[in-house]
């Protein structure tokens, strides 16, 4: 018998007043206050196949962390009759917009999210009608290149220049994956929009901009017959940035209306049809971490970090420390704030062993699998590098496979074990930057890690469909 299939949208819009915004909490980067790019907003799909009702959140933010999201899940799912399991937070991770605030204090951004969230969800469930799936890929090249240029000895340069990064050779992914649901009069009801790039075009002085996603979502709404919402979904892409880097708030404009040209004739060839299959499970990996440094490799980094430091004075031109590079062009203050977590982190860690904390050896990686007919989205907490994209989706039984970054939370990066080799920021220092808080992942990740995740969740999506297949024969 024929399941019926539903679908339902809703929007809010989130860009909050200069009076929201704590620039204390993101100190190296400044939001300009009273300048606007592309409009912040959280978007709520609403699905429904049979007993599967699922809910995916996409949210115009540079991250949202763990307690944030379990308070955004719970307040989302009461409102709407959700359980939280069944809700996906996407975020896009903007880079142009602000952070969120803690939650032991006063957090008017946070509650602005959380009402237009709520609202736009009610909206979207309550909307819910007959709808038709179906999807297409096309492929960019030029919009995106890998920051991890490999040096010779072995280890890596973190390139800001877009030029190096793609002579490197090293991997982008080029899928811009294009999603479309219409009514049952083929009247389009919302798109979602997949793409792996960092959305920094514009990084330590920005306007409140949602970046190329929001420019390109808004650009798609406004070709197409209609206007539907359109959501976006951050691909695999830790050691991925949009090119340019460092640009301007036009440059971004510029590449989501780019992205929206390309997308928008594949959207208005896909010809939709009832759904087949909506299946849903999540799984949280262990990933092994790395042992604590000996209290002897600990006053090594401390001593180069402090000769660091005062050398800039007399050489501003100097780069790197700790197998990670400044960029050439900083005053010396910018490069000294920017190593300088870390010499903090270091010394956090000789003060956390002689007290005898005892760290994790793993960390938890939480991942939400959605099967729709032959499409598979994967949510991840954290910033896998595009590696792991490219292998998940060259080894799924699907047609298409995605690894959607920062979805349920906000783990850091997960490099490879050829990238765990050769080091550098996203393998092995971006912990430091957390100066060992609270729930946030002490230490990097060890080798085997990425294996950890990837086969994990080869073997879920196997499960799942073996399931559905077992209790379709079981129905026959």
């Amino acid at each position: 018998m024929a399941t019926d299939f539903l679908a339902g949208v809703g929007v809010r819009d989130i860009t909050p007043a200069p009076e929201l915004i704590d620039n204390s909490l993101h100190p190296c980067m400044t939001v300009r206050l009273h300048e606007r790019g592309s409009p912040m907003r959280v978007k709520a799909l609403a699905l429904t196949f049979g007993s599967v009702r699922s809910l995916l959140l996409a949210v115009d933010l540079v991250s949202i962390g763990g307690d944030h999201q379990k308070v955004l899940r719970q307040a989302v799912g009461d409102a709407v009759g959700l359980n939280v399991e069944d809700i996906v937070v996407s975020a896009s991770h903007s880079h142009s917009t602000p952070f969120c605030e803690p939650l032991d204090g006063p957090h008017p951004f946070f509650d602005l999210i959380l009402r237009q969230s709520v609202a736009a969800a009610q909206t979207a469930v309550q909307a819910q009608r007959s709808a038709l799936f179906g999807h297409a890929t096309v492929h960019v090249v030029g919009a995106s290149f890998n920051t991890r240029v490999p040096t010779a000895d072995g280890g890596v340069e973190f390139s800001r220049d877009f030029r190096k990064g793609l002579a490197s050779g090293r991997p982008i992914d080029p899928r811009l994956t294009v999603v479309r649901i219409d009514d049952d009069q083929r009247c389009p009801i919302a798109g979602w929009i997949g793409f792996a790039a960092h959305p920094a075009c514009v990084i330590f002085d920005t306007p409140i901009s949602a970046e190329y996603p929001g420019y390109l979502t808004d650009r798609l709404t406004a070709q197409v017959d209609g206007n539907p919402p359109f959501l976006f979904g951050l691909g695999a892409c830790g050691d991925v940035n949009c090119i340019p880097m460092f640009g301007t708030e036009n440059d971004s404009q510029r590449l989501g209306h780019q992205l929206a040209d390309f997308a928008a004739p594949a959207f208005a060839a896909i010809e939709t049809k009832p759904l087949d299959r909506f299946l849903t499970a999540s799984a949280t990996f262990q990933l092994p971490l790395e042992a604590a440094p000996s209290p002897a490799a600990l006053e090594r980094d401390i001593d180069d970090v402090e000769k660091f430091m005062a050398a800039l004075d007399h050489n501003p031109e100097l780069v790197w420390v700790l197998g990670i590079n400044c960029a050439e062009h900083w005053p010396i203050e910018k490069k000294k704030s920017h190593v300088k977590p870390l010499l903090e982190w270091a010394q956090l860690m000789q003060a956390a062993l002689a007290d005898g904390r005892v760290f994790p050896r793993t960390w938890s990686s939480v991942n939400t699998v959605w099967i729709i007919n032959e499409l598979g989205l994967v949510f991840n907490d954290g910033e896998p590098l595009v590696e792991l994209g490219l292998a998940l989706a060259a080894h799924s039984p699907l047609s298409q496979t995605l690894l959607i970054n920062q979805c349920n939370g906000r783990n850091s990066y997960l490099p490879g074990d050829g990238e765990i080799r050769r080091g550098g920021y996203e393998a092995r220092t971006v912990v430091r930057y957390a100066k060992l808080a609270e729930g946030v992942r002490p230490l990097p990740y060890a080798l085997g890690a990425a294996n950890v995740l990837v086969s994990g969740i080869q073997e879920l999506i196997a499960t799942m469909t073996q399931a559905a297949e077992n209790a379709m024969d079981g129905s026959e």
